[in-house]
């Protein structure tokens, strides 16, 4: 329960953050992050499953974050959008591994699952701060470019 608090915890901060700094793909991808985990969360509550057994409804809702995530990634300008559908199929497959061998540990189900949304939050949480660093960078770069350019002309 302490480990869920935490993620929520984490997820909230840096969902504030990125949509705060961030450009257009960190927000769409910090988005689909908070949907993610709301429709999991609801999944296992519609299920009854606390990763003891194989769940097609929590897989559903994976494999649709998945794609949702690839054509994210198919789509955008950025390369570090391809990394996130590299961690959602990650997660994808664990439930391959849960269908195909029953006997594994609920806890090590829910360990395989939640840990890749850790590497995923982070990742866009540097893609903001990156962006917002860049931008920032260009800012300070054009105003000091613009009075250089007003110097120069009022010389001549």
């Amino acid at each position: 329960m302490i480990w869920g608090l935490l993620y929520i915890l984490l997820l909230a901060a840096v969902a504030i953050v990125v949509l705060r700094i961030g450009e257009r793909e960190s927000s769409f991808a910090i988005l689909t992050a908070v949907a993610a985990t709301l429709a999991t969360v609801a999944s296992l509550l519609i299920s009854g499953s606390r990763y003891d057994i194989f769940s097609l409804l929590v897989m559903s809702v994976d494999l649709a974050v998945f794609f949702i995530f690839l054509a994210h990634a198919l789509l955008s300008r950025r390369y570090w959008t391809l990394c996130l559908p590299a961690f959602q199929l990650i997660t994808c497959v664990t439930h391959i591994a849960k269908y195909l061998a029953p006997e594994i540990v609920p806890r090590v189900y829910s360990a395989g699952q939640g840990f890749w949304a850790y590497p995923t939050i982070l990742v866009i949480l540097g893609a903001a701060l990156w962006s917002n660093a860049d931008r920032k960078a260009r800012r300070a770069d054009d105003v000091v470019g613009g009075e250089e350019g007003d110097a120069q002309g009022a010389v001549r």
